[in-house]
Formats: C-alpha cells, structure tokens, sequence
C-alpha cells in the first residue's frame, strides 16, 4: 500500500510545499531530474522545516540527512516498522494536532474507494502527496487499482489536450477546477475528476460538465476521519461510504465509525442526515472557514491582529461572495494611530500569518459593527 518510490514523492512534495510557502520559485529550486545537487539548492529553512514535517508524518525523531535518497530510506524504514503515517490539521486554536492513519485504515478506505473508481486506468496527480487527501487518492488508491501515477504542476494552462487521454482520472480541488474553467480547457472522452479539501461550487460542476468531464466526485471528509462520503453533482447529498457506521441519534451531528475501528468519531461539520446513509453539510462545528481550500481560523488570524500596538479591537471573518474569497478585517485603533499606519500593521501581518490567513480587505471604524441586537455584524 506504500513503497519506497511513494515515500520518496511524498518527502519532496514536503520541500515543495514548504519552499512554496516561502514565496521560493519552487521549479528552480526542485527540479526532480537532478536529485545529486539537491539539497545543496534548497535553502536551509526550507530543508530544516522539511525535516521536521517528514519526521512528523513518518513517526522517527527529527534529523538530517545529506541526501533525499537516504531521507527516503530512512522514512520507509520507520514506515515498515510502525505501519502507520500521521498527517496534521488545525484545530480549533489553530493548532496542529495530529491524525494517525494505520496500514489497516488506509488499505481499507483505499479498497473501499477504488470501487467508484473500476474503469480508471491513469491518475493524473495535481495534489501534494504529503498531505492526507493527495495521499489517500494519489498514493494509496492507484495501488488499490494497480494504476499508474502522473503527477504535474496544478496550473491550468498546462496542454491538457495532449496530456490527458481516455481512462484518466484528474485528482484536483476547487480552486484549480475554478481556473480550469476560466481557461476554457475540455476533457478528452471517458476522463473523470475528482476534488476535496473544501466544497466546489455547484455552477463550477456544472461548467466541468459542459466541458465533457464523463463525471466528477467530489470527496467529503477531513484529516481526521479520511474520506466519509461522495457525490456526483453540486446539489445532490453526499452518499457515505460503505466502510462507516452512522449513528443516526442526532441527526444533526451524528457519530461515525469505520467499520475497522473501535472508536466513535464526531463529524467536523453538522449536517442533515437523509435517508440514513446520505447527507448535507450545513456548516462547521468549529470556526474554521475555507481560503482557497486550505482551513483557516478567523479566531486565530483576529488574535494576531490585535497584539499589533495600534490596534484597539478587531474582526476578521470571510469575504461575501460578491466581495471575493478571502478574509477581510475590520479595525478600531488606538489613540495616536491612524488609517494611514496600514502600512505597518500588514508589515507585522504577514510576518506573523501564512499567505491564506491574510486578510485581503482591511476596514477602519471607531467601534466594532453589531446588528440592532448587539450581536456582530458584517461591514
């Protein structure tokens, strides 16, 4: 279910991410056909924080290694021996905390989710590996098919026409199949898509269609659980996935089971529960919102903003969709500080948040906006 070519990928998705979340030109920097020089040109905050997070996911102390090769080996290793890989997310503080997957948990959703999948006959990866949902459908699922693996750049001007052929499945998320369409890009015959990490607009399925997708599947679930459920169309409910136990006491928020382990699960958003195995998600039980698919608290991002000097009080919350997709922040400022010291306070800003926890919009005002009843209000 994992082999040491899959360990390999995973460790310089990790290098990847974390150049990219350096603003580094990550083409430069990784260029995979010359792995000899490799880590000589990757930056040393780059090649420590990769360190750390292969450790994580792999489960062996932090250490260093001269080569991605050795890294590779090492990691496998630890994998063989533990038989599990522990991915990260956000909690409520915005925190990560750990999410432990077993051998036994990945071969069963794997198997379990391979069964939508019986005519592919190609993944085409745009997803990092090295985090749970490019792990579980572009590592463990095409073994679970015994299909091979094309991993590529999520850009959307890639020459898709000749890339792409018949029998693919297109493992993305919504951001990149927002820009697919904007790009007026089309599907070859009998290509699928699949996407995750945050809800995908109906009207964007319904513009994949029209492009010639055969079908598309977008995955509910979290870091936590995996993938729960399925659906094939923006407004249908997701179908749960024969290998969870429902519990249907609460139909709002009720507890799920993978029919492997002992343990009850709480679901991360609550839903309405229909017809016993189907459901709707009707919004998160914590105060996480989706930034262009990565989860992001606004809670987080407020306490941040507020230990600036000159800000009094503050609020984020997530742009109206007329607005945009981002977080937006209003301000109250403390004496002597005026509109004009924006500058300084998105200086502070992004040293402090990552490139999704920024807000876009920043809107000034002597109180905090509140409905009639006292309560917050959107500005």
């Amino acid at each position: 279910m994992l082999n040491k070519n899959d360990v390999k990928r995973m460790i310089s998705d990790i290098f990847r991410t974390e150049a990219a979340r350096r603003r580094l030109d990550v083409l430069a920097v990784l260029e995979p056909d010359e792995e000899e020089d490799f880590f000589s040109r990757v930056p040393q905050e780059v090649r420590e924080a990769a360190f750390q997070k292969a450790a994580a996911l792999f489960n062996y102390e932090p250490r260093e290694f001269s080569s991605l090769d050795l890294m590779s080996d090492y990691a496998f290793a630890s994998f063989v021996q533990k038989r599990r890989v522990t991915f990260f997310t956000s909690g409520t503080t915005g925190e990560p905390k750990p999410c432990v997957h077993s051998l036994e948990m990945m071969e069963e959703e794997a198997f379990g989710v391979a069964k939508l999948f019986k005519n592919t006959k190609r993944v085409v990866s745009l997803v990092p590996s090295c985090h749970l949902y490019g792990f579980s459908f572009t590592v463990t699922l095409p073994h679970a098919l015994r299909v091979p693996v094309l991993a590529l750049p999520a850009l959307p001007t890639q020459p898709w026409d000749k890339i792409l052929r018949s029998g693919d499945l297109i493992v993305g998320f919504p951001l990149f199949w927002n820009y697919w369409t904007r790009m007026k890009n089309t599907f070859p015959r009998r290509v699928e898509a699949l996407s995750s990490t945050a809800p995908c607009k109906p009207e964007i399925i319904q513009a994949l269609y029209a492009a010639g997708v055969s079908r598309f599947t977008e995955i509910y679930g979290a870091s936590e659980t995996g993938a729960i459920a399925y659906r094939h169309r923006g407004q249908d409910p997701f179908e749960i996935f024969p290998f969870w136990e429902i519990s249907s006491q609460s139909p709002v928020l009720p507890r799920i089971r993978r029919l492997s382990q002992p343990q009850w699960q709480e679901l991360p958003d609550y839903v309405s529960l229909q017809k016993g195995r189907f459901l709707l998600p009707l919004g998160r039980t914590d105060d996480c919102v989706q930034v262009a698919g990565v989860n992001v608290y606004p809670k987080r991002v407020e306490k941040v903003l507020a230990s600036h000097p000159a800000v009094k009080a503050c609020r984020v919350r997530l742009m109206r969709p007329d607005e945009g997709e981002r977080l937006k922040a209003f301000i109250v400022l403390n004496e002597g500080y005026t509109p004009e010291h924006l500058g300084i306070i998105r200086t502070y800003l992004a040293r402090r948040l990552t490139v999704h926890e920024y807000p876009r919009s920043f809107t000034f005002g002597e109180s905090l906006p509140v409905s009639s009843l006292g309560k917050d209000a959107d500005w």
